[in-house]
């Protein structure tokens, strides 16, 4: 039981820390910075978001990251747990949003939950195919695991919930917490940043080698890499590009990087069993 308490202590680290280094060089949003007078949460807003938060956390703890503490457990890995858990990180808060008295609230929310969503289906594709398929890492299964990098790549962003993909603020500053208090909005702020910060999480899992190409230390480093240059990428992609439509993240996610992820799928299924 040791080996699952250190895993779920390591995973909260990771999951804080990636989602303040998410906030401090993208966002400029100040979750670092807990507020002044700090309570319990007094509504359905701000238990949602400590409801996202655990699910966020124990999502870190299920990524088979390498040197994972308890990857001898069935559970580190398992693709219909990592599921629930990442897929209630994000369902948390559109429940709320479908409830918030303000409509332009409502509004932002289920755009976000729109744009998140349609990165996300991409990027469960292929994700889960690097991850979970049977093609190894030889020969012609490279060149799918490439086109499947690229493709999770572009949505990850979306998925995120970043750069051209970030939250509406254009009828209001505050966006999917108009009408919260400043407890509230941190915790809100806290929830989506620690998601943008498990998406990264997830692409990066995914591409990473297994033990049964690399050591498991040589892995970490190729990860943290990654890690860097994605956030690296995503902060010049924050500054440059203008943030897109909706019908125009449903189409990029959708229609083009949907299509292309599930091709590569098959076309690495079908090499694997060849």
């Amino acid at each position: 039981m040791i080996d699952v308490f250190v895993a779920v202590a390591l995973a909260a680290a990771l999951a804080s820390g990636l989602g303040i280094l998410v906030a401090q060089t993208m966002t400029e949003v100040g979750i670092w910075t807990l507020p002044s007078a700090r309570r319990l949460p007094q509504s359905i807003d701000g238990w949602a978001a400590v409801a996202c938060i655990v699910l966020v956390i124990l999502a870190f703890a299920a990524l088979p990251w390498p040197l994972h503490p308890a990857s001898d457990h069935g559970w580190v890995g398992n693709p219909a747990l990592l599921w629930a858990l990442i897929e209630g990180a994000f369902l948390a808060p559109v429940f709320t949003g479908l409830l918030a008295p303000s409509p332009l609230a409502a509004r932002a929310a289920m755009r976000e939950a729109q744009v998140n969503a349609a990165g996300r289906l991409a990027l469960w594709v292929a994700a889960g195919s690097s991850l979970w398929g049977s093609a190894g890492w030889t020969g012609l299964e490279v060149l799918g695991r490439i086109v499947l990098f690229v493709v999770g790549g572009a949505t990850v962003v979306a998925a995120a919930g970043l750069g051209p993909f970030a939250p509406d603020t254009s009828l209001s500053p505050s966006g999917a917490e108009e009408g919260l208090d400043a407890d509230e909005r941190w915790l809100a702020h806290v929830a989506r940043h620690m998601r943008a910060g498990l998406m990264l999480a997830f692409f990066v899992v995914s591409v990473v080698p297994g033990q049964e190409v690399v050591q498991p230390g040589i892995a970490s480093m190729i990860a943290i890499a990654l890690l860097a240059i994605l956030i690296t990428g995503l902060r010049w992609v924050q500054r440059t590009l203008p943030r897109l439509t909706l019908h125009a993240t449903v189409q990029w996610c959708l229609r083009r990087m949907l299509p292309v992820a599930l091709v590569a799928s098959v076309y690495l299924e079908l090499v694997a069993r060849s």
